[in-house]
């Protein structure tokens, strides 16, 4: 509920603060005293679009600051709760809203700066207006469909769909998420046993590259080889004055020695392993000649094995080691890269059941929404018959979705429609009625739905245009009704509206300094009289007239 509304420096408002009880309000006063002002001046705190026009004339700035009551409304204690604007244990929600002649617009809830679509979306929690405003949640389409589940107690129901549409959602993504991963794992796959076959097809030997460099180094340099090996074998052997000839010149001198000498017994020993091994020498220098190749068939095949393994070891890290241990790697991840269309098949099966379920459920939740629909079009019809709109009708209109499009609530569309006499088409309740006849069918609805309705604060501004005698009084006693649920506040200019409030404000232009105010007060019991009565006789006020406004209020 509205505890406290203070204004300053709006249209004709100077500074005003009010305090205001529970229940049905009533504000009374003459054309033109700042009724709509106090209207205007809510939906501003509800985030109503705002214009330097509403300041007051000569002000630097305008301030709206209203105090609210959140106990009992678990809906706005959850949005606040999420955005982090609670503030403290007192159950109150403070908004305050300043309106500079020049820059930006200012917006503070529970003491925190917010945007105005923040403020906007806490509104919609909090008030109602009924009558020239644009604020009415009774306008929305999935309001009407909220109030109409509550009203029918299909929120179970709903809820059971919403649980199965956010399985489906779950199961959709988890498919959509293992089938790229398993297009992933394909495409990985791929690319290993390409990286496979092509370091297989290789057939590296170990340290391949090193003795393919050498045997290069040898074959480029093998003129320059057989030269030197030429030599040294003539060296070894060949010529005249040979190392082999020679040693062996000195082991025969040697032999002689010995055979003189035994102790040079093992120094002869010696010059004989010494023969052996340069004769050993003297053959590997001769296979060495005989193997020695210039045959440029080969080098051009050496030097292309080479192009090629280095090709390999760029792309695998730099060394024949590496590519092996890379041979290794890709052979233990391909084993684990197994694609199981087991798990795809199972995951598409329990898509396909809960989609079944879907449709069970979104089908039993339509039919159930249309049998409520039929209930309440009688009972809103019944209030709209009790206040004189006998040719006037009104529809819960429950359709399905285009192509049956499914959404977290079912798979309909509720639009309340209505028809003001017989012949016309219904139309939305948005575009088929304005002023006071939009109002009056508002509180039908709202008197239908007191008990699901879950807007704490409802204003209606223009309710009473058009009626009066009985009509006007039931119109009253369904708003007072509604302000045993509700905080209603009524602008009226009907007395028997007025004398059923359980509070009444009265609001006047006074001027004060030469310049035009608004001034509102709670009237007392006799105030209240005073006030019926001039709103009964006009300028005149008899005691007769005095009477029966005092009848009424007794009465009401």
């Amino acid at each position: 509920m509205l505890l406290e509304l203070r204004i300053q420096n709006i249209a004709i408002i100077d500074d005003l603060h009010l305090r205001f009880p529970t229940g049905f309000i009533v504000l009374t006063g003459e054309t033109g005293a700042g009724k709509s002002i106090l209207v205007d001046a809510v939906g501003l705190l509800i985030g109503e679009r705002a214009s330097v026009e509403q300041i007051r004339t000569g002000a630097t700035e305008g301030v709206i600051e209203g105090i609210f009551a959140t106990t009992n409304n678990d809906a706005l204690h959850a949005i606040l709760t999420r955005l982090d604007l609670l503030g403290d244990d007192s159950g109150e929600l403070v908004i305050r809203r300043t309106l500079p002649s020049s820059g930006r617009h200012r917006v503070r809830i529970n003491g925190n700066a917010v945007p105005l679509s923040t403020l906007q979306d806490i509104g919609k929690f909090l008030v109602d207006i009924h009558g020239q405003h644009e604020t009415q949640s009774l306008f929305r389409s999935i309001t009407q469909l909220d109030l109409l589940d509550s009203f029918g107690g299909l929120l179970d129901d709903r809820a059971a769909f919403y649980e199965i549409y956010y399985a489906v959602k779950r199961l959709q993504r988890d498919l959509s998420i293992f089938e790229e991963q398993t297009t992933e794992s394909r495409k990985e796959a791929d690319r290993l046993q390409y990286e496979r076959e092509e370091i297989e097809s290789a057939a590296i030997e170990p340290d391949e590259d090193i003795g393919l460099e050498h045997e290069r180094q040898v074959i480029s340099q093998v003129h320059t080889l057989a030269e030197l090996s030429n030599e040294l074998y003539s060296t070894l052997y060949e010529d005249d004055r040979s190392i082999l000839s020679r040693v062996g010149h000195a082991e025969w001198l040697l032999q002689r020695l010995y055979n003189v000498d035994s102790r040079l017994s093992d120094t002869a020993e010696l010059l004989a392993g010494a023969t052996a091994h340069l004769k050993e020498l003297v053959g590997r220098v001769r296979d060495y000649q005989t193997q020695l190749d210039a045959n440029p068939d080969r080098l051009e095949h050496v030097e292309a094995r080479l192009d090629f393994l280095n090709q390999i070891k760029k792309r695998y890290g730099g060394s024949i080691s590496s590519v092996m241990r890379h041979l290794e790697q890709i052979t233990k991840e391909l084993d684990g890269l197994t694609v199981s269309d087991d798990k795809k098949e199972e995951l598409q099966s329990a898509l396909a059941t809960l989609r079944m379920q879907q449709v069970t459920q979104g089908k039993h939740l339509s039919k159930q929404r249309k049998k409520v629909a039929a209930d309440l079009d009688q009972r809103v019809n019944k209030e709209m018959s009790d206040l004189h709109m006998k040719h006037a009708t009104f529809n819960a209109v429950v359709e399905q979705e285009r192509n049956e499009t499914l959404n977290a609530n079912g798979q309909d569309r509720v639009q309340f429609v209505f028809s003001g006499s017989v012949g016309e088409s219904p139309r939305a309740l948005r575009d088929a009625i304005s002023g006071g006849e939009l109002s009056r069918v508002t509180l039908c609805i709202k008197t239908v739905l007191a008990r699901e309705d879950r807007i704490p604060i409802l204003i209606f501004d223009e309710i009473d245009a058009g009626i009066g005698g009985a009509i006007a009084e039931r119109v009253g006693k369904k708003m007072k009704t509604l302000g045993q649920r509700h905080q209603v506040f009524c602008i009226t200019h009907l007395p028997q509206i007025a004398a059923l409030g359980d509070s009444h404000f009265s609001v006047k232009k006074v001027v004060r300094q030469k310049r035009a105010i608004t001034q509102v007060v709670q009237l007392a019991k006799q105030e209240r009289v005073s006030e019926i009565a001039r709103m009964l006789g006009g300028t005149k006020i008899t005691q007769t007239v005095k009477r029966i406004a005092k009848e009424m209020l007794e009465i009401g």
